[in-house]
């Protein structure tokens, strides 16, 4: 990926037992394990030991490593504030914004939360960093959510565009570019194309798609121009590579927008319909 965040080295390690490799062993062993009891339990007994266990299993071998970023997830947090030379607040006391656009407008969806959070600057961007949480009521049953929401302060309001993995195509078509191996790992919407194209340089399209092996991380995240601010939601993020990674997309697609697109593209100072309440004081 990018050498840099807010001008600082990126890419710092995470503990071994946090790296991918490791969690993903770990899943891979509970998987296994899983399965022996399971098939030594039917050969005994002639039957299951429960249904629900057995078709459970999969998503059953995944609860060791949740568990595992689950507890260190605020330390890791913490500890890429101080890195990055981020305020971080265990607890924000910041409102839940309002934004017009999923998982923000999801009707099921209750009790929204701020968690914890940071705040900072990423090159010449103010920068804040929370972790979101809500209950889905489904009536049969209600299920925790979260996600990892980044903002970027940008100098004037942009037209809508999102970057990423989304079902709301309210910002428009989809926009291709000239690079195959973009257009494979980003979808880009927005209703003006020749906006999208202004924002996203040949320069900025390359340094997104060198992310290399960071580039899943990028690529599974929905960033989003809302008003004065480049937003990105993700489920990753809990881990500092994946914080690194996340900055240095938005940082790229900020840092690479063109002159003239924040004066011939400017819109009226933050419209009410995009967000009707803010507060990160």
């Amino acid at each position: 990926m990018g050498e840099t965040v807010g001008g600082r080295r990126a890419g710092g390690s995470d503990p071994f037992w946090a790296g991918p490799r490791f969690l993903n062993v770990v899943t891979a062993v509970t998987f296994v394990v899983l399965a022996i009891l399971q098939y030594v339990w039917w050969r005994d007994h002639g039957r299951p030991f429960s249904w629900v266990l057995l078709l459970a299993t999969p998503a059953l071998a995944f609860l060791p490593a949740g568990i595992v970023v689950k507890a260190f997830r605020k330390r890791w947090t913490a500890r890429w504030a101080d890195e990055h030379g981020f305020v971080y607040h265990r607890a924000t006391g910041w409102a839940v914004p309002e934004w017009d656009f999923p998982p923000f407008t999801i009707g099921r969806a209750r009790r929204f939360r701020v968690r914890d959070g940071m705040q900072g600057m990423i090159g010449n961007y103010p920068a804040r960093l929370f972790h979101l949480t809500w209950l889905n009521n489904n009536k049969i049953n209600v299920s925790t959510h979260y996600r990892n929401v980044f903002i970027l302060d940008l100098p004037v309001a942009l037209p809508r565009l999102t970057m990423g993995p989304t079902l709301d195509t309210s910002t428009g078509d989809q926009v291709e570019f000239e690079s195959a191996d973009f257009n494979k790992h980003f979808s880009v919407h927005s209703s003006n194309p020749a906006f999208a194209h202004a924002v996203f340089t040949p320069r900025t399209i390359e340094q997104l798609v060198n992310l290399g092996t960071y580039l899943p991380t990028a690529a599974l995240t929905k960033f989003e121009i809302v008003g004065n601010q480049l937003v990105g939601v993700s489920i990753l993020g809990n881990r500092t590579r994946e914080i690194d990674t996340v900055f240095e997309a938005m940082r790229i697609v900020t840092e690479g927008i063109p002159r003239f697109v924040w004066t011939d593209y400017a819109t009226p100072a933050y419209l009410a319909e995009h967000v009707r309440e803010r507060n990160f004081a």
